[in-house]
């Protein structure tokens, strides 16, 4: 048990330092960031003065270096347009970003996996088929389609709805319905796959014969077999979530890291792009981790190592 504890912390960990090795070098790689903040008409005397204020002097290895030596103390840098701790900067876009995920996440959760079962439970009939076609709709609709659209027919059409911000309630209605209707399309056939196959294990059919009534044999033997199915989606989940944020983020004019990000390239600010991805990478080799740990503890075979 230990030994694949360490092995999948182990994994993490070099992933974490590869990812953030390939974004450091990736982003230098796109230019001089001095010649491409002052423009091509600075001099040189003004293109040493940035380097050396930014200590972009140094050879690129030693940059990384430093960077890794802030980064563990939590000093990411300062932002090239604004002067402002990159961090400060992050953290103040972030919590527009999770006040908008979580509730997407819940809706996400919520439709996606009952409406998955559901039309599992109910295979090859009109509601199956029904379900189905929504979810393949759900799912090939963009974001920012889907997000234009509702500004369309909600915002310009019918005026219900606020088109842009987050000031109030009625103004999360749209995004969150941007962002879950692809998401809980992917849980919904993942949910019905996983169920399909778990109504077929040898532990249902026994249940049967043993003349259990059918609501338990799904409630305590197919649906906690299909759930641990349903988990190993659940990392790459946040990061689908992050990356429809950055769009609907900017369909919206949403206040987050997405927005953050589009301007931040735009601008050519190196370091708070390199944080949201960092973050933004970081997050998402925390999640699967915690879902390979949290497999351990539903799946007693995984233990052994074999895996």
């Amino acid at each position: 048990m230990f030994a694949v504890v360490f092995r999948i912390l182990l994994r993490a960990a070099f992933t974490l330092l590869l990812l953030t090795a390939c974004v450091f070098f990736g982003l230098h790689m796109t230019g001089d960031p001095a010649r491409i903040m002052l423009g091509n008409a600075a001099d040189e005397v003004a293109l040493e003065a940035f380097r050396a204020q930014w200590g972009l002097n140094l050879p690129l290895w030693q940059q990384f270096l430093v960077y890794l030596e802030k980064f563990v103390s939590l000093d990411i840098g300062t932002s090239y347009m604004t002067g402002q701790p990159v961090r400060d900067v992050f953290l103040d876009a972030l919590g527009p970003t999770l006040s908008l995920m979580i509730p997407t996440a819940v809706v996400t959760l919520l439709i996606g996996i009952p409406s998955g079962v559901c039309a599992a439970l109910h295979r090859n009939t009109l509601l199956d088929r029904s379900l189905m076609v929504m979810s393949v709709f759900g799912y090939a609709v963009p974001n920012f389609f889907m997000g234009v659209l509702l500004l369309l027919v909600f915002s310009i059409q019918l005026g219900w709805l606020p088109s842009y911000g987050n000031a109030t309630v009625w103004h999360y209605i749209m995004p969150i319905i941007t962002m879950a209707t692809s998401e809980a399309a992917i849980f919904s056939r993942y949910a019905r796959s996983a169920m399909i196959d778990a109504l077929r294990l040898p532990c249902v059919r026994a249940a049967r014969m043993r003349g259990l009534p059918e609501r338990k044999i799904i409630w305590l033997h197919a649906l906690p077999n299909a759930m641990l199915s349903i988990l190993t989606i659940l990392g790459f989940f946040l990061g689908t979530l992050v990356a429809g944020a950055v769009i609907t983020e900017n369909v919206f004019s949403w206040p987050g890291v997405g927005k953050l990000l589009v301007q931040s390239v735009a601008s050519r600010d190196i370091p708070v792009v390199q944080m949201i991805v960092l973050v933004t990478g970081a997050s998402l080799v925390t999640a699967n981790l915690l879902m390979d740990l949290l497999a351990l503890v539903v799946n007693p075979r995984l233990r052994k190592g074999d895996n």
